[in-house]
């Protein structure tokens, strides 16, 4: 209904139809432009809960106002002193210049700060390889930790959002701390750890390498040790 009602929405380049409406389950997102009257998205939204006797929370209804950054607070200024603007609906959230409003598990909104978007699911991942390298953890658990957690719980919101660089170098850094154990100066290079198994050097045959080289090393120390001088 809202797709063929006479409200304008808005014209987005390279796109043939106006961006009117999302809808996704009970998600609903209405774009507005200037030439647009609540009151009209209201009258639709009534006879559409009156067909399907269904209801609108109304009271769950959240702004994010488009346009100049004049536009934008003269209309959040004038919803905080009044609680309305022109037949919008009266005392619901305006997000602010820096206050993000989430949308089917992205965030949106003016001026908001990816990483901070980032910062809560930052959190988890850090909480996650924390508890998983309390214990004598083998590398072959720790590939798969690092799965469960810097990839797996990150990679709803990275599609949805998007992940800033500075949270990738974050993750990064989070991962190998996890794999060394805080050591500065890790044996093998993460470029090494990220190769495939069937390309990479297995970290246990690289560390018995290492204590055969070492022991022969050891055994000639002894024997000069004892030799007669």
């Amino acid at each position: 209904m809202i797709r063929k009602s006479e409200i304008q929405g808005f014209e987005i380049p390279g796109q043939l139809e106006r961006l009117k409406v999302r809808l996704f389950a009970d998600d609903t997102s209405v774009f507005l432009s200037e030439f647009d009257d609540y009151a009209d998205l209201e009258t639709i939204l009534n006879t559409w809960c009156k067909a399907a006797k269904a209801a609108f929370n109304i009271k769950k209804t959240e702004i994010i106002p488009v346009g100049s950054v004049a536009f934008r607070e003269d209309f959040v200024n004038e919803y905080k002193e009044h609680g309305k603007w022109g037949n919008y609906p009266q005392n619901v959230r305006v997000a602010d210049e820096g206050s993000a409003v989430r949308i089917l598990g992205g965030f949106f909104g003016n001026g908001i700060d990816d990483c901070d978007i980032w910062a809560p699911t930052i959190g988890k991942v850090a909480s996650a390889l924390d508890r998983w390298g309390r214990g004598h953890t083998t590398f072959e658990a720790k590939r798969h930790a690092a799965q469960f957690t810097s990839a797996g719980m990150t990679q709803f919101l990275a599609e949805v959002q998007g992940m800033p660089d500075r949270v990738v170098q974050r993750l990064n850094a989070l991962t190998r701390r996890f794999f060394w154990k805080g050591n500065d100066h890790p044996t093998v290079s993460m470029d090494q750890l990220y190769q495939p198994l069937a390309k990479g050097v297995p970290v246990r045959t690289k560390t018995n390498m290492g204590l055969l080289c070492r022991r022969p090393f050891r055994a000639l120390h002894a024997r000069l040790d004892e030799a007669p001088r």
